[in-house]
């Protein structure tokens, strides 16, 4: 009996759409727009949080890692430690090592690296859709220097050649032999899969630095649980044997953890509260296109009244017409949700192919894929439609339904079954998010003009970053660069242009946090940094000479009663970061120094809390870790490419080579991107704001042509009557506006108020009036033309031939 009744409310459904296909088409591609736009979040975060790696019985999966350090680095195991676990336990039938986030370049483009070790595979049981796997033999000492291509690494490097296996690539001049490519949608328990899985035996050939100490290479160590095996045994028992281990060493290091490894990322509720931001502006324009199709759905209430009133006068219940009219609420969502699927995948299309085509080369190969739309992106989109049905039409569905049947045969117009307030209410939903979307994207354009505009306090437009990443190549790579001729000159710099280390300055009034770098003497002149006092470094000073130069603030803050040329103190690191680090960029001791000049200070980029350090220790180029920065002729791109062309023959995994001007468009490049993702939402929402309002009040022309006709015959001036219909949309327009803007002055406060405030504040301008201001009249213009052409029509009514046609 159910199952009949559902049929006939269909197939009454689908005689209704017939009879009014404009009404349907529209209803349909309003909502398809704002399912689809939300869906493009969702795709975006199904990617990387719900879609796990398609790895057997994956579940089984768990990582062995050590709490995080203080400077949020994370803590390795040694490979011979990793080893010692695989022989002394058995809490996993079986466990790789890996060292992930290794870079090499591949015909001047870079290619991610997972270095891993041979019995990978095996423990993930994912065989290749091409060729083999890696092998005992290929991960020996001297093995062959063979590579596993990702689909990936298979797509974006070699255009899925399927003559792809064997062919070679080139590691600083060793050519690696392709035997495998894996199949779609494995990433090897990545959040974002690499391009090219190798041997771990083969580190030295990717990672020269660590030649000689392979043995010492932390990796990450990820094994399958055994049956049996609870996750919290495993962590005891694991716990236990690492403690062990630690005997006699530092005992802090046997803190142990055991994370499951699904290829999604390991903070599901961080990811999910730094997106619902992003899915509340998106779901706004659904929210809009549901008030949209609401206000169409009372308007079609009204005019469907007499078909209503015969169908209750012949015994229909109106919880039964509430169910029909759901009903074909529901089939439209439906539809609008096959057509939301199609608007995702073409605007993330649309987006990546924008956002890799703008984005500046020499920042490095940004690796976008589109997310894949797999069934819980389908059922995603059939809960949002059944939800979307809910938000637009359960309200004109009890509208429409609230009629005396005896009347409304008669013809008469039941005056509860007017929806004015409930109009009013989503039109002023509707000028509420266009509001907040709008002043938002004014508040990103303000801000990108603004940061276009800032000094960071040294040469940007033709100087570039060259960081030296194989130190036995660095003596040649050096030679090349002194002799490239558009290199007017260049420094050396530890760490880089866009870091410091912290540290302390001790003198008789006390103990000052200083921050401190390593700098050739060339650097402020190539920097463009002025000595105001004293003397730069001789090119013969380096790190074990006791002179510094600081910073004019610096020397006020030491020294506010004296010059600080020839004053000393004691520099000594932060005890935090250790004696030793990565990058050779750590005091080894805390020494005496005199301070031999001042420089002026350097404002530095506003993005991270970029500033440039307040001591300079000195340096020289040719000592390992030290990247150079670098003066160029004429156009500094054209420079780099030429650059990296020259010394990526000297070493094909040369590291980064950056423009300057590049690092200072940073700021100003993700605010553009922010306001142009705003801009599309907000105008966006406008349109369907307007188109909304525009149907809305042809809608009540039409329905009050009487009315209209009346009050012109007895005297009414068409100026009164395009009053009249302006003023049926003043009220919410209005409140819509306030509340818009409202809710992004109290959010701005909030943000303000926070320590998030404190970073972004100085380069959002969250409280600039003029954004604002300009928010608003666009959205206020928008309406009066929305209105004005069904006020006009109004107010060319002819009272005479009105009347005579009632």
């Amino acid at each position: 009996m159910r199952m009949d009744s559902t049929m006939r409310d269909l197939a009454f459904a689908l005689k209704t759409f017939a009879r009014a296909p404009l009404a349907a088409a529209t209803i349909v591609v309003t909502v398809a727009i704002g399912l689809g736009v939300v869906a493009v979040l969702f795709s975006i975060l199904n990617t990387y949080l719900f879609r796990v790696d398609i790895v057997p019985d994956i579940s089984e999966m768990y990582a062995v890692e050590r709490p995080r350090l203080a400077d949020d680095v994370k803590a390795l195991f040694p490979l011979d430690r990793f080893e010692a676990m695989r022989r002394e336990t058995s809490v996993f039938t079986d466990a790789y090592g890996a060292v992930p986030d290794v870079d090499i370049r591949v015909d001047g483009r870079v290619m991610a690296v997972v270095l891993v070790t041979d019995n990978f595979f095996e423990v993930v049981r994912v065989t290749p859709r091409m060729g083999r796997a890696l092998t005992p033999f290929d991960n020996r000492a001297g093995g062959n220097p063979v590579i596993v291509l990702s689909d990936k690494g298979w797509r974006r490097r070699f255009d899925r050649d399927p003559h792809v296996l064997g062919r070679t690539v080139l590691v600083n001049g060793v050519p690696f032999e392709i035997v495998g490519v894996m199949p779609a949608g494995f990433r090897g328990l990545e959040v974002s899969g690499p391009d090219v899985w190798a041997p771990l035996s083969q580190i030295a050939q990717f990672r020269p630095d660590l030649r000689g100490r392979e043995h010492q290479t932390g990796v990450d160590i990820v094994g399958r649980l055994r049956p049996g095996v609870t996750p919290a045994s495993a962590l005891a028992q694991l716990a236990a044997w690492d403690a062990n281990q630690a005997a006699g060493a530092d005992r802090r290091e046997s803190n142990i953890n055991l994370v499951p490894r699904r290829g999604t990322i390991p903070q599901p509720m961080e990811a999910i509260a730094v997106f619902a931001p992003l899915f509340l502006a998106f779901g706004l324009i659904l929210m809009i296109g549901c008030a949209n199709v609401a206000n169409l759905l009372l308007a079609r209430g009204v005019a469907r009244q007499r078909e209503i009133g015969i169908r209750l006068s012949l015994g229909g219940s109106r919880r039964r017409i509430i169910r029909q009219l759901l009903t074909e609420s529901l089939l439209l969502a439906l539809a609008a949700a096959v057509g939301g699927y199609f608007v995702s995948r073409i605007a993330l299309e649309g987006t990546v192919y924008w956002i890799t085509s703008v984005m500046p080369a020499d920042i490095g190969d940004i690796n976008l894929n589109v997310p894949a739309g797999d069934w819980r992106v389908a059922v995603f989109l059939v809960v949002a439609a059944v939800a979307a049905t809910a938000l637009f039409a359960l309200l004109p569905a009890l509208q429409a339904t609230r009629i005396d049947p005896v009347r409304t045969l008669r013809g008469e117009l039941m005056p509860q079954a007017r929806p004015g307030r409930a109009r009013n209410a989503l039109i002023g939903m509707q000028v509420f998010a266009s509001a907040l979307l709008l002043i938002c994207s004014a508040i990103f354009l303000r801000s990108s003009l603004a940061s276009s505009e800032f000094d960071p306090g040294f040469r940007t437009a033709d100087t570039i970053m060259i960081d030296i990443a194989n130190e036995p190549k660095r003596a040649a790579l050096l030679h090349a660069i002194a002799a490239e001729p558009t290199i007017t000159g260049f420094a050396g710099i530890r760490p880089s242009m866009l870091d410091q280390r912290p540290g302390f300055a001790e003198t008789n009034s006390g103990k000052k946090s200083v921050p401190y770098k390593f700098v050739s003497g060339a650097y402020f002149e190539v920097m463009g940094i002025p000595i105001v006092r004293g003397r730069t470094f001789a090119p013969a000073e380096r790190d074990e000479d006791a002179v510094v130069i600081v910073s004019e603030s610096t020397a006020r803050m030491l020294w506010p009663d004296r010059d600080a040329i020839g004053a000393t103190f004691r520099l000594e690191p932060d005890a935090g970061t250790g004696t030793e680090s990565r990058d050779g960029s750590i005091l080894g001791e805390s020494r005496v120094v005199t301070v031999v000049g001042v420089s002026r200070d350097v404002t530095g980029f506003r993005f991270g809390d970029r500033r440039d350090a307040a001591v300079f220790v000195p340096t020289s180029p040719d000592v390992p870790k030290t990247s150079l920065m670098a003066r160029v002729t004429g156009d500094p791109d054209l420079a780099r490419q030429k650059l990296l062309d020259g010394l990526t023959r000297i070493d094909p995994n040369m590291g980064m080579i950056v423009t300057m001007r590049t690092v200072a468009r940073l700021e100003q490049f993700f605010l553009d991107i922010a306001f142009w993702v705003a801009l599309v939402l907000g105008l966006l929402a406008l349109l369907l704001t307007v188109s909304g309002l525009f149907s809305v009040l042809s809608y009540l022309v039409e329905q009050r042509t009487k009315e209209i006709g009346v009050r012109m015959a007895l005297g009414a001036s068409s100026r009164n009557v395009t009053q009249l219909i302006l003023l049926q949309t003043t009220r919410p327009v209005l409140y819509g506006l306030i509340g818009g803007a409202g809710l992004v002055a109290a959010l701005a406060a909030v943000l303000l108020a926070s320590d998030l405030g404190a970073f972004i504040g100085p380069i959002v301008h969250v409280a600039d009036p003029i954004a604002y201001a300009g928010g608003m009249l666009v959205i206020v213009a928008a309406c009066l033309l929305a209105a004005a052409i069904p006020a006009a029509r109004a107010a060319r009514l002819d009272p005479m031939r009105t009347l005579r046609q009632d």
